[in-house]
């Protein structure tokens, strides 16, 4: 499609339904010079075939956006055209990474990634980050203990992460607890649980 009579490049956002989500809000959601077909995903169950809801993606997407079974990959690209796919995943082998890479060259788009600078969010606090290879590493029980340290040291903390769509993304587009009993009553997955 053009818009204002600039061919917009057809984006594909490669990911396991979280990270790829919050690297569309910051990064794609309000550019014009980029078209987002839609997002493929292979880890979270029941993800696929959903509709990443218009409520969240903004005036350039007023219908939302497809969410596709990741096998699938090689028929979206060449149905929609696109120029780049982009693999938001942050728990992937290399040798995973690189398969990807080449089921999509060898249809004919491009393959890349963000760098952190496009999609960390900006905060005049002092930040930790904790991060991982994979799903399952630990990262919960490291955070509980860092917040734990900086609590005993007098200070607060905060924890932020990314969305994860087990639920209606609309009603969980921003979500805040401060106790146990907050989650109690919020209709949470035991996945959620964990991680909040």
């Amino acid at each position: 499609m053009d818009l204002a009579g600039v061919k917009r490049e057809r984006i594909l956002i490669l990911g396991a339904a979280g990270r790829d989500f919050h690297n569309f809000n910051v990064f794609f959601r309000s550019r014009p010079q980029f078209e987002v077909v839609g997002f493929t995903a292979a880890q979270i169950p029941q993800i696929a075939w959903r509709i990443y809801p218009p409520e969240l993606c903004g005036s350039l997407y007023p219908a939302g956006l497809p969410i596709w079974p990741e096998d699938e990959l090689e028929d979206i690209i060449a149905k929609y055209r696109v120029d780049r796919c982009i693999l938001t995943y942050s728990d992937l082998h290399h040798q995973d990474v690189m398969d990807l890479a080449g089921r999509v060259l060898a249809i004919g788009a491009d393959f890349g990634f963000l760098g952190g600078w496009h999609t960390m969010l900006e905060s005049k606090k002092k930040v930790i980050a904790v991060c991982a290879v994979r799903t399952g590493a630990g990262k919960s029980q490291v955070v509980r203990y860092i917040a734990d340290v900086i609590r005993k040291a007098g200070l607060k903390a905060v924890v932020v992460r990314h969305p994860m769509p087990y639920g209606n993304l609309v009603d969980e587009a921003v979500q805040r607890f401060s106790s146990r009993a907050e989650l109690d009553g919020a209709n949470l997955t035991i996945e959620e649980r964990e991680e909040y």
